[in-house]
């Protein structure tokens, strides 16, 4: 019981705040927040991911993902989305196409520009909402509704470096008519990067960054490092702003399919009583050769 009165008290909060998905273990997810990533890879990709929050809580977040990318040929990239995310109440599903341009610069560098259209398929069920008062209340309204939207990304990558940013959503839309309940899709702001520092043909490592800034909710930020041996396996960490702590792993079975795990917790438990640990799995298949396959994804692989 004292769950449903905690999610109670943080239902004004998650209604207002409950936006993009965010993966752990994102430098294998890219294309679902930046279009430009879509073909970069050179190959057809396929990738399925999925992330339990809270996990020992009824009714946990939870979020499924899947994504394909291919480069088409002429330096053009296609791709599409799905995101899942179910979280008490709620329900939304994002579905998107992708389109990326490959610009070829100077020497190894290439710079990649993408465009991403779809919608955001929302739901909500305030009648799941146990209270003390048995009468109906006015306001405990379904919400159905089916956002439209654009976004756009860039990809630039260098040997072995890349950074990238991309607004996914680049429209505020309403989710509620005419309901007071102030519930939009708010404009989410990506930047991303990482450099692969390779020590000898068996060693590397891999800092990343992830900073994502949402209007009117805050800023996070993600630095996380990963260490590679021999093109076998990953292993690393990331910090989140939030106190989140997440250890990684990525097993390579062959140069065509990747298994990755992550596991959160955070450094601050402030609702007693729940468990806000976290679990996420991926599964990525890669397959198929281009004439242009850049380095994006590659540098564990050559």
């Amino acid at each position: 019981m004292k769950y449903i009165f905690i999610l109670i008290a943080l239902l004004p909060i998650s209604v207002i705040s409950q936006q993009d998905s965010y993966l752990s273990l994102f430098r294998y997810n890219m294309s679902l927040v930046n279009p430009a990533f879509s073909g970069a890879e050179g190959k057809h990709v396929i990738s399925l991911a999925s992330r339990n929050q809270w996990s020992d809580t009824e009714s946990s977040p939870k979020t499924t993902a899947f994504s394909y990318s291919a480069a088409s040929g002429k330096n053009v990239g296609l791709g599409i989305s799905v995101i899942s995310d179910k979280i008490f109440i709620e329900n939304q599903t994002t579905l998107t196409a992708d389109f990326s341009y490959r610009l070829t610069l100077s020497g190894s560098s290439a710079l990649y520009l993408g465009i991403k259209a779809g919608g955001n398929s929302y739901s909500s069920d305030p009648t799941q909402l146990v209270g003390y008062n048995s009468k109906i209340d006015p306001l405990k309204n379904s919400l159905s509704s089916f956002n439209p939207n654009l976004g756009v990304g860039f990809l630039y990558q260098i040997s072995d470096f890349w950074i990238s940013g991309s607004m996914p959503r680049l429209f505020n839309s309403k989710r509620d008519g005419e309901m007071q309940i102030q519930s939009r899709d708010r404009v989410h702001t990506y930047i991303a990067g990482e450099y692969v520092f390779s020590f000898n043909d068996n060693f590397a490592l891999k800092p990343n960054l992830m900073f994502r800034k949402t209007k009117g909710i805050g800023a996070v930020t993600d630095i996380g490092i990963k260490g590679s041996y021999s093109n076998l396996f990953d292993l690393g960490f990331s910090l989140r702003t939030g106190s989140i702590f997440s250890s990684q792993a990525i097993l390579n079975i062959n140069e065509n399919l990747r298994l990755g795990y992550a596991y959160d917790t955070y450094g601050s438990d402030q609702l007693s009583g729940i468990s806000l640990k976290a679990h996420e799995i991926f599964m990525r298949f890669i397959f198929g050769t281009t004439s242009n396959t850049p380095k994006v994804e590659e540098e564990t692989s050559e």
